[in-house]
């Protein structure tokens, strides 16, 4: 009896150690919780992203786990893990909400067959369901052997990296929603392994990485490394199509300009065309274009008229409306001289002329505006004036445009005060998103206010990470509202008004651009710039899905 007892413990032994060197890996999941802004961190250890044998956890309860905040330098908080019932937990704080989880594991020295090597793990997960924001951490002592995704068209590229570098020849595993079994191969010769990713939901990916390498560690040789870097993502669909289109770029590279769709017309106002953060008069804009979008050939240039930026342009009935806007006076190697403009005119195309109407009542830039029914609304912005202290506006402002004589309303205070804000009107109400507050930095807050009841509510924030809600831009196709990212999302309100859903990831993401409406079901993005890339010229364009909900109910008729 005694050898039959030494035998199955042999074979006990012989089977759970390469059970978890082949098939065990260590998974990170966020998970949000009941509070507004926190979350909880979740690690779990087996072959993909979900709870497995808990025994094993005691493995690896000496894993080291970061968030990875990023302040301008990324800035790495170590987050208290303890065992839970099927995984390693941490409570992730609310001010690293959106940061990027990393985890950094040595498991020892195994042996299977004739080899015996060191087993290291890592791992990654992005809160932020926005692909935009899953950018490479770039910790090599944390993080060496790394996996960035990014969306190419109607697939999911992985970028792999070992020590900063790109990395050929790794194996890349994909287990997730709509796969059957498992995707795997190897990364190509700029490190990169491509995978169409269809269904939406929680995939677990994961790299390998070998090195050929001698070394002892706790008196037990090994004859080589095996390195182990696991992602976890989750992946939305796109909802809106990309639109192949002819639209020939804009001519000029700028930002913060005023857009407008009127018809069949896309027209352009202002802007600024010179180096970031630099204000002359030879970097700004007074030019006035229009593209037919219909028959795109070429932009016609129009009357334009004083050089502006941060201003807003806004059709209503065939007519073209600017408002705001600041112009510097300095030229470009004076003193930087910038002062905010109460401009306020109409263009009549049949005409061709600019008409000047009553000013706004306080001078206004960095606002944006919309329309409403009959009512144009002014909101955001502050009041810049050379030598003087900048004013942060707390006023709102209306203007019934179907009214012989123009007049200026204020409207009910708005309960915040930012500039460089998106506004769109939807569903008879006006929706404030985004910006940067006078008081701490970017947001992603949105205020809608209703004109029936004269009322501020407060609507759901965007989702993403840092400055997404800065330079952004609304507006709102003839069922659903848009918004952008500063990451490059293309964003829409759900059918409830309760919460944002990913519609698409732009091919080039931008910021101070133009999100304008084109045919009432598709939206079309104009210029901007990017952080990485600088200013674009090119247009992109999307066409929404018919709602479900509306196509039921019409089903149900």
């Amino acid at each position: 009896m005694l050898w039959r007892t030494l035998i199955a413990v042999a074979l006990l032994v012989g089977a759970a150690t390469p059970r978890v060197a082949q098939a065990h890996f260590l998974w990170i999941v966020t998970e949000s919780t009941a509070e507004k802004s926190a979350g909880k961190v979740k690690v779990y250890f087996g072959e993909s992203a979900e709870p497995d044998d808990p025994s094993l956890l005691d493995r690896v309860t000496k894993a080291q786990v970061w968030a990875i905040k990023d302040g301008g330098k990324p800035e790495a908080v170590v987050l208290n893990v303890t065992k839970g019932a099927d995984a390693l937990e941490a409570e992730l704080p609310v001010e690293l909400k959106n940061a990027p989880i990393v985890l950094k594991h040595s498991l020892g020295v195994l042996a299977r067959g004739d080899s015996t090597f060191l087993l290291q793990y890592y791992a990654k997960a992005y809160p932020s369901p926005l692909p935009g924001t899953w950018r490479g951490v770039n910790d090599l002592e944390k993080l060496p052997l790394e996996v960035v995704p990014t969306i190419d068209g109607d697939k999911v590229r992985f970028q792999v990296e070992w020590q900063g570098k790109t990395q050929p020849g790794d194996t890349v595993t994909i287990v997730g929603p709509g796969i059957d079994g498992k995707i795997e191969g190897t990364t190509d010769d700029n490190g990169v392994f491509s995978a169409a990713l269809k269904t939406g939901g929680l995939f677990s990916i994961r790299a390998k990485h070998v090195e050929t390498v001698k070394g002892e560690v706790d008196g037990k040789a090994y004859g080589e490394i095996r390195h182990y870097s696991t992602l976890t993502v989750n992946l939305t669909p796109a909802k809106a199509v990309p639109v192949a289109h002819t639209l020939p770029d804009y001519p000029q590279a700028i930002t913060s300009f005023g857009g407008a769709v009127d018809a069949d017309w896309l027209y352009v106002y202002g802007g600024h065309h010179g180096a970031a953060h630099s204000y002359s008069q030879e970097g700004q804009s007074g030019d006035f274009r229009r593209l037919n979008l219909k028959a795109p050939q070429s932009w016609e240039d129009l009357p334009g008229g004083p050089k502006l930026t941060g201003l807003a342009l806004v059709a209503y009935k065939g007519m073209l409306y600017r408002v705001g806007g600041f112009t510097a006076t300095n030229k470009e190697n004076e003193k930087e001289s910038i002062v905010s403009q109460a401009d306020f005119a109409r263009f009549n195309p049949e005409t061709k002329t600019w008409e000047n109407l009553p000013p706004l009542p306080e001078p206004r830039s960095s606002l944006d505006a919309a329309v409403v029914g009959n009512t144009l609304f002014v909101v955001g912005g502050w009041n810049m004036q050379a030598g003087k202290d900048t004013v942060w506006h707390e006023t709102a402002w209306s203007v019934d445009l179907s009214a012989e004589k123009l007049v200026w309303t204020a409207i009910p205070n708005p309960p915040f005060q930012r500039r460089a804000v998106a506004v769109a009107a939807f569903k008879d109400k006006l929706y404030v998103i985004g910006g940067m507050k006078q008081k701490g930095g970017t947001t992603m807050e949105v205020g809608i206010y209703d004109p029936a009841t004269k009322a501020w509510s407060e609507g759901p924030a965007l989702p993403g990470t840092g400055m997404d809600g800065f330079g952004s831009s609304a507006f709102a196709t003839n069922t659903t509202l848009f918004a952008t990212t500063m990451s490059g999302s293309l964003l829409q309100l759900n059918a409830a008004g309760t919460a944002w859903e990913f519609a698409a990831q732009l091919a080039k993401p931008r910021f101070f651009h133009r999100l304008l409406s084109w045919q009432g079901d598709r939206v079309v993005i104009v210029a901007g710039a990017s952080m990485k890339s600088g200013k674009i010229t090119s247009l992109e364009a999307f066409a929404q899905p018919a709602p479900a909900a509306a196509a039921t109910a019409a089903g149900g008729e």
